[in-house]
């Protein structure tokens, strides 16, 4: 049945894989254009000469998805068996709630234009008219002075460092800035020995008695594209030179190796591997039970 199967993959911009390097996203539109290569002759001898499996339509948005076709922005119809919505979420009723009590005229309000429809936050991560008593991160908040990609790894690293201040008893809204009406920056305990980390972010923010604001560290990007091959994009250092980028089969080996080492035991790791090892020998097992 595998020559009455196509794939077709539905992109609103006009590449894939954003995040990553030009060179890794023209490398994944390549591997998800490649001719379909089944590793049995026999199945190989019943599919049409060049075969493509998948085909990619950038520059296409969804206008509506019907109960057999897909509506285009540029009015074009794809009829369907199988529709998979890979869009995003849209915001949780109690961040549209929160959003509203905080109001339209104040602060919150007035940065819905940049955050639209998450809870706009400061550079330490304090809802906007919230008085520095909400807090908010990962996908339901947005930095107003630069935005961040809604990934686990942006919401982990959020969630530690508000932590941190909370367990050193950081005073998180010392007062208002009575000029634009801001809340100043978080103040330490001055009867509190600083921290070695402390010090050094007083040193780089030549302020000695405020936070240092929340910055992200890009610990890399992966992407698995089929066949045996991934793209990996690690981050030494914030400068683009430093990127350190695979791709083929040495992004596929990267990929694993982080996958495995981001296991929280050692059980976990050997059970996953296990399962590689035996979709690589019997094939994957699509069987499944009602």
């Amino acid at each position: 049945l595998l020559k009455f199967v196509r794939i077709k993959v539905i992109e609103a911009s006009p590449t894939v894989l954003a995040p990553f390097d030009k060179s890794l996203q023209e490398e994944a539109i390549k591997q998800l254009t490649r001719v379909a290569q089944p590793k049995d002759p026999s199945i190989m001898a019943l599919l049409p000469e060049k075969f493509q499996l998948t085909e990619l339509l950038l520059n296409s948005g969804v206008a509506e998805v019907k109960e057999d076709l897909i509506a285009l922005n540029d009015g074009r119809e794809l009829p369907y068996g199988l529709a998979v919505w890979a869009a995003g979420n849209g915001p949780l009723p109690i961040t549209l709630q929160l959003i509203d009590t905080l109001g339209s005229e104040g602060p919150q309000g007035e940065a819905q234009s940049l955050a639209r429809g998450r809870l706009a936050v400061d550079a330490w991560l304090r809802v906007l008219g919230g008085d520095g008593s909400i807090f908010s991160y990962g996908d339901c908040s947005c930095i107003t002075t630069g935005q961040l990609p809604a990934t686990a790894q942006v919401a982990s690293q959020q969630g530690e460092y508000l932590a941190r201040l909370f367990s050193l008893n950081y005073d998180m809204c010392p007062a208002i800035d009575p000029i634009d009406n801001s809340m100043l920056p978080p103040k330490q305990d001055s009867n509190r020995e600083k921290r070695l980390a402390e010090k050094i972010s007083s040193f780089a923010i030549k302020d000695d008695e405020i936070a240092a604001p929340f910055q992200f560290l890009n610990l890399g990007i992966l992407a698995y594209t089929g066949g045996g091959s991934a793209l990996a994009q690690l981050q030494l250092t914030p400068a683009e030179q430093t990127r350190v980028k695979g791709r083929g089969k040495i992004g596929f080996g990267l990929w694993r190796s982080v996958y495995l080492s981001k296991q929280v035991s050692w059980r976990n790791r050997c059970l996953v591997s296990l399962d590689w090892l035996t979709t690589r020998v019997f094939g994957r097992d699509i069987t499944s039970f009602d």
